[in-house]
């Protein structure tokens, strides 16, 4: 059901990982405008690039931080895991993504081939952008990747945010991802949501009711 529900242009883009990270990249897709939204040409038009989009973004404050992580094999299969937990979250129901980004350097190296693997073995159409390189440029080339797939609304509004976080399952041997509330976000992770990214904080409290 998930898998047939996901990769449809409807869907929203899905942003998972490193909380911080995927803050900055919900906020940068929220008011980046480096296209023409008509021609997909690199000029500014005054739109945002991803209007008419839902920006969903899931906070995987439970493994934060990725780099606590110790980069032996033991830990290397921990990360692994985890992107694949992460990528579950986010073909969940109530998300049904159609493109999903891995927003983490240490999650690319160490499980995004395994999540662009598990996809495909789904037969699931969602493409998986992630890498390891930290001047990759998560919006142009997700930009790029629905114009070639068609993947826009084409709706005429301003990007919308959704936040979500993880949180742990009821025993603690695994995680799942809820809607955000601040009351649940540990105290290990000291930024402040609504600072780190304003405008993907305001859309999402707009849009929470």
């Amino acid at each position: 059901m998930m898998v047939r529900q996901a990769g449809k242009p409807s869907g929203p883009i899905v942003i998972a990982g490193d909380p911080r990270l995927s803050l900055l990249l919900s906020e940068e897709m929220m008011l980046c405008d480096d296209f023409d939204n008509v021609d997909a040409r690199r000029v500014k038009d005054g739109l945002p690039d991803f209007s008419g989009e839902d920006i969903v973004t899931i906070l995987d404050f439970v493994n934060y931080p990725y780099d606590s992580i110790p980069d032996t094999e033991e830990g290397r299969l921990s990360m692994r895991e985890i992107a694949v937990k992460n990528a579950l979250a986010a073909l969940d129901t109530t998300v049904s993504c159609k493109v999903l980004i891995l927003c983490s350097p240490l999650l690319a190296r160490n499980g995004g081939d395994d999540v662009s693997e598990f996809f495909e073995r789904l037969d699931c159409d969602v493409p998986v952008l992630y890498s390891a390189d930290t001047s990759y440029s998560f919006s142009e080339a997700c930009f790029t990747l629905m114009r070639d797939r068609k993947l826009f609304t084409h709706d005429i509004a301003y990007p919308a945010a959704r936040l979500m976080m993880t949180i742990p399952d009821i025993d603690n041997s695994s995680f799942m991802a809820v809607r955000f509330s601040e009351l649940l976000i540990p105290p290990s992770f000291t930024d402040t949501v609504g600072v780190i990214a304003p405008n993907t904080y305001v859309s999402y409290v707009q849009n929470k009711h």
